[in-house]
């Protein structure tokens, strides 16, 4: 398999320059002068700088303030590194949505209440919605897939979601109700064991 063509191009670039410091005569080899590297703005470097607490005991210059802002490690764009919204929050949110299963679940099927239904169908669906938003941003790169195959699939992710809440609601306030469909479901196979 050709590397070239599967690995991202920066990899590489990235692995020289790495090789480059360790090599005799690279910049883990020579001695620290302060005049011979410019002033780094990378992150990494600001780091170093306020973790070190006591930097009359270290050298002036460190590893971490030579290396150049471009041969610092990049990530790749997710939404917990995306230049828009607020993450944190929308990960909490999730990590709550999902531990609400536990009670909701077994809530509805014990109430079978038209409220509960309703809440569990949003959950649902939400719960949904994000797992599967997540297997498109990590398979329908614009980088690997172009950039016209991600807007498609994130617009069919959201139909496909709307449709599911509108015919979970449409059950609900028009058919028997979340929870009775499938405790119906559940029937089935017994309702064929006592006809025997």
């Amino acid at each position: 398999m050709n590397f070239g063509r599967v690995a991202n191009i920066n990899v590489f670039r990235k692995i020289r320059q790495l090789e480059t410091l360790v090599k005799p005569g690279g910049l883990l080899v020579r001695s620290c002068n302060p005049t011979q590297f410019p002033k780094s703005t990378s992150s990494l470097a600001n780091l170093n700088r306020s973790v070190i607490s006591n930097a009359s005991n270290y050298p002036k210059c460190s590893i971490l303030s030579k290396l150049s802002a471009q041969s610092t490690v990049s990530m790749t764009q997710t939404r917990a590194a995306s230049a828009h919204g607020d993450h944190v929050r929308l990960w909490v949110i999730e990590r709550i949505v999902s531990a609400s299963f536990l009670s909701l679940i077994p809530t509805a099927l014990l109430l079978e209440n038209k409220f509960i239904d309703i809440l569990l169908a949003a959950v649902v669906v939400m719960h949904m919605h994000w797992g599967l938003e997540a297997v498109i941003l990590d398979y329908a790169r614009p980088i690997v897939v172009g950039p016209l195959i991600p807007k498609l699939a994130f617009l069919m992710l959201n139909l496909v979601s709307a449709a599911t809440l509108a015919g979970l609601l449409v059950l609900i306030y028009n058919g028997p109700g979340l929870t009775k469909v499938i405790k119906n479901g559940w029937a089935i196979g017994k309702d064929r064991q006592k006809a025997s």
